[in-house]
């Protein structure tokens, strides 16, 4: 070991110590952060995973209008704006596939009425709409 190395350097911080307390408290706010963009990312992914299942499941014009209307004015009321286009091609994009990754990977749970299965089968609806939807 080098002589001139005091072995303080190697030493962690102290919890008295204000650097390490303000780096805890640091990763604690990081923490916090994450945790509350998950549970919005979850709340999203629910939200547009039931839109998609209420617009599939339309069974006329007038049924798909009245899902439409709904939706839009959940989807604000929630996340300030949405509809059911907007749903679609949330879950079918990166942010809805990140969400839904941060489901399954067990970071988040999913509140609501759908199951993680109801989940995953809307999302891969969604991406195939979309799907669709690019090629015409």
């Amino acid at each position: 070991m080098n002589a001139a190395m005091p072995l303080e350097k190697n030493l962690p911080l102290s919890p008295a110590d204000p650097a390490s307390a303000s780096l805890e408290t640091e990763r604690a706010a990081q923490s916090e952060g994450k945790a509350r963009r998950l549970r919005t990312e979850a709340d999203k992914l629910a939200a547009c995973c039931l839109v998609v299942r209420a617009a599939s499941a339309a069974a006329d014009h007038e049924a798909f209008a009245q899902v439409s209307r709904a939706a839009s004015k959940a989807l604000r009321a929630t996340f300030g704006a949405g509809s059911i286009t907007s749903a679609f091609a949330w879950l079918a994009g990166d942010a809805g596939r990140a969400a839904l990754a941060s489901v399954l990977a067990g970071e988040v749970e999913l509140t609501g009425p759908l199951s993680v299965q109801q989940v995953v089968a809307a999302a891969e609806l969604a991406q195939k709409a979309e799907l669709l939807r690019g090629k015409s």
